[in-house]
């Protein structure tokens, strides 16, 4: 008991000295001028008067340099000659900013940069800026389609409220191409629009990716990039080289004993050149004439992308004939045939990333087989040439135009024409088609796209996309025109459910909308309604009657579309306003 007490006696005489003598007498705070020395000494944990604990001076410097205030911080204790300490805190703050430079910004405005960014002049300096504003100064390029590091964020060393703010922009290092083998460097070339040494910009870079994709030389692209060093980037694109020639021949004999057949030939790449080349020969399995076009495109005749397309043709096709699978449509006559037999002669040039002017001349002798108008039949048969010079703009905002997920497609046009027509059938009293006249046809195609699925990753264009598909066309033409150039509403390409080209007439308008589900990659499955008509133009012939005034038809249905070396194929199973099913085929895409 003895010992325990002696124990207690000297903790307690211990703990007397140390509450009496090592205790904080002072805190001497020196080099502050911004921050005031209430505020640095609300923050610390030693207090006067408390017991001096050197443990405790550790975490207050630790506390003061959090604060982002002060350059350096140092706390220290310094033993009084009264067994008291003396705490001394020294600081070094931060200088006020007096000005902000700007050093290597040139895709965004000085002025925009500084707004963005919290650090102000007149301001404290203080590190926490740092972080939060190299950020916002690189989402700010990043919103323009542009990558930027921050380098340096600092005062100078000159002027410490001078601070400098250095942004090295991201700049194309290499461009490597792996995997063509036949396509020229040169032709690769000129499908790109970005360059070694030139600012990465990606959406320039995606978009040269959807041109190399759309080019269909190419079975798959597989783009990459990796940063060598600080603001240079390095592009690589691995490309397998598709096969862009084909042959086909085919024979056959119809239920009539009429011998058929068709022979093409096409190239779309040709010698590696971008070039494209076809023969196309036709003898039809409803017993009408040979038909044959021999095509020719340039996409690159100078260095700004302008395009050429020339084609010549002679085409007999049915007028008012059966659709495919034979859906029971109206026939004129057992073999109402119309051969047109011409060319034209097209050029396009861009003025914009997503914009081209296109300009269109053509020509073509029209003969019509095998139709006996009955005596008051009004004119359907109109015989002689035409000519016609089309100028119009195309904007092309899709991000797959084969087969689009987002975006949207208009154009606009006008087509001044000439007809010649040197014979008629029917009655034509009150046309006055016959002779020399002028007309114009006016147009404008709108298509938009929207899906629910994200957007396709750069070089994924293929990727399935649900889809809901929109289309608005309306045009209108001016002036005394035959027959056949009026507008033609019906069937495939207008108005599902109702029979090929059932409604014609001066003035046109057509909504459809498409939600398209993909089945497999190449393979979807749509739902469509269509509205529209055609009218004022040629009356009533025989079971096909027309309105003088606005008439518009509803239809609606289902169908397929897939995606072939050929191109994109669709048949369709339409209803109309009567309720019967019609079936339409067609090789090439809807909309």
């Amino acid at each position: 008991m003895l010992r325990i007490g002696f124990i207690w006696t000297m903790l307690g005489t211990f703990a007397l000295a140390v509450g009496q003598g090592e205790i904080v007498g002072e805190i001497l705070v020196k080099g502050n001028e911004l921050v005031s020395e209430t505020s640095i000494l609300a923050v610390m944990e030693t207090k006067v008067g408390q017991i001096y604990q050197a443990s405790q001076l550790r975490q207050d410097q630790q506390t003061l340099e959090a604060l982002n205030y002060f350059s350096d911080v140092k706390v220290w204790g310094q033993r009084e000659n009264a067994g008291q300490w003396r705490v001394v805190v020294e600081v070094v703050e931060w200088p006020v900013v007096r000005t902000i430079i700007v050093k290597g910004a040139t895709v965004v405005p000085v002025a925009t940069i500084l707004e963005r960014i919290s650090l102000q002049a007149g301001e404290q300096f203080r590190p926490s800026y740092l972080e939060p504003d190299a950020r916002a100064i690189s989402d700010l390029y990043r919103e323009r389609g542009y990558f930027a590091r921050v380098a340096r964020f600092e005062p100078t060393e000159d002027d410490a409220g001078a601070i400098l703010i250095e942004i090295v922009e991201v700049r194309v290092n290499r461009i490597i191409i792996t995997g063509p083998t036949r396509t020229k460097p040169s032709v690769m070339r000129k499908l790109m629009d970005v360059r070694e040494g030139d600012l990465f910009h990606l959406p320039t870079w995606n978009e040269d990716l959807r041109r190399v994709y759309e080019t269909r030389w190419f079975e798959t692209l597989r783009p990459d990039s990796s940063e060598p060093e600080l603001g240079k980037v390095d592009l690589f694109l691995d490309l397998r080289e598709a096969r862009t020639g084909l042959f086909n021949v085919g024979l056959s004999l119809d239920p009539r004993n009429n011998l058929a057949g068709i022979l093409s030939m096409s190239e779309r790449n040709l010698y590696g050149t971008g070039k494209s080349v076809g023969i196309y020969l036709l003898q039809s399995t409803q017993g009408l004439g040979t038909s044959f076009s021999i095509d020719y495109g340039d996409p690159f005749i100078d260095d700004h992308r302008t395009t050429l397309n020339v084609s010549l043709f002679s085409r007999e096709t049915l007028v008012f004939g059966q659709a495919f699978l034979g859906s029971g449509q109206f026939e004129l006559g057992d073999r109402f045939s119309q051969r047109r037999t011409g060319g034209s002669f097209s050029l396009s040039r861009p003025i914009s990333k997503r914009t081209r002017l296109f300009a269109t001349l053509r020509g073509e002798l029209i003969d019509t087989q095998n139709f006996e108008p009955e005596p008051s039949e009004r004119v359907v048969l109109q015989d002689g040439t035409i000519a016609g010079f089309e100028l119009g703009v195309v904007r092309n905002r899709r991000d797959n135009s084969a087969d689009p997920a987002r975006g949207d497609w208009i154009r606009l046009a006008v087509e001044p024409s000439f007809s010649h027509i040197t014979s008629v059938g029917g009655e034509t009293s009150g046309f006055g088609i016959l002779g020399q006249n002028f007309y114009t046809r006016a147009t404008v195609d709108y298509r938009i796209y929207w899906s629910p699925q994200p957007p396709r990753a750069a070089g994924a264009f293929d990727e399935p996309r649900r889809v809901i598909a929109a289309r608005a066309y309306a045009g209108n033409i001016q002036g005394k025109v035959p027959f056949f150039e009026q507008f033609f509403i019906g069937g495939a390409n207008g108005v599902r459910g109702y029979a090929e080209d059932r409604y014609w007439g001066r003035t046109a308008l057509l909504f459809q909308l498409e939600y398209r589900h993909p089945i497999q990659k190449a393979f979807n499955a749509v739902v469509f309604a269509d509205y529209g008509g055609a009218w004022d133009g040629y009356g009533t012939v025989r079971e096909f009657s027309q309105k003088g005034v606005m008439s518009l038809h509803f239809g609606y249905g289902v169908g397929i579309n897939f995606r072939t070396p050929f191109g994109p194929i669709r048949l369709d199973v339409g209803f109309g306003e009567d309720g019967k099913a019609r079936t339409h085929f067609l090789i090439g895409g809807s909309f």
